[in-house]
């Protein structure tokens, strides 16, 4: 996983918001963050430098210092393992906005219209994903993280 400027981010690469509307995670963060057994995902707003979203298990953030105050704004219910929110329903929480997808395929998740309108994103739209908080991938649509990573050819693309 290559590192963009000395003891800047780690990146796995980019991904592109797909024709039906998802995203593919890169297979090094699916296995880093360990999503293969995860169904349901999390995504949290990002920063406003960096812009985009956080990728992160139910599971994981349940156990985290966030995870009670996220896990009720989306309204997750642990005993039957569902959500009394919709799905990629956005929900506001202060300055960020917090909502929940599904697993689709292999290693791809679903958003919708509304979620990459609010990213400023649209099909064909590049995000860069880098490692991000111990709860999962940060996928950056901006900044200078992002603007540094346009000038590594080498980065791959999923």
């Amino acid at each position: 996983m290559p590192q963009l400027v000395k003891g800047g981010k780690y990146v796995f690469g980019w991904t592109s918001v797909k024709d039906d509307i998802s995203l593919r995670i890169p297979d090094e963060a699916f296995e880093e963050y360990d999503f293969t057994n995860c169904e349901y995902f999390i995504l949290i707003s990002g920063s406003l430098a960096s812009g985009g979203f956080s990728l992160c298990d139910k599971r994981s953030i349940v156990k985290s210092k966030i995870g009670k105050r996220v896990i009720a704004s989306v309204g997750y219910m642990e005993e039957s393992d569902s959500f009394t929110t919709g799905i990629l329903e956005i929900i506001y929480s202060g300055e960020r906005w917090l909502s929940w997808t599904k697993r689709k395929g292999e290693n791809s998740i679903c958003l919708s219209k509304e979620l990459i309108g609010i990213l400023g994103l649209s099909v064909g739209s590049k995000l860069l994903v880098a490692r991000g908080s111990g709860l999962g991938p940060a996928f950056i649509s901006k900044g200078p993280i992002f603007n540094e990573a346009k000038k590594h050819g080498d980065l791959l693309e999923y």
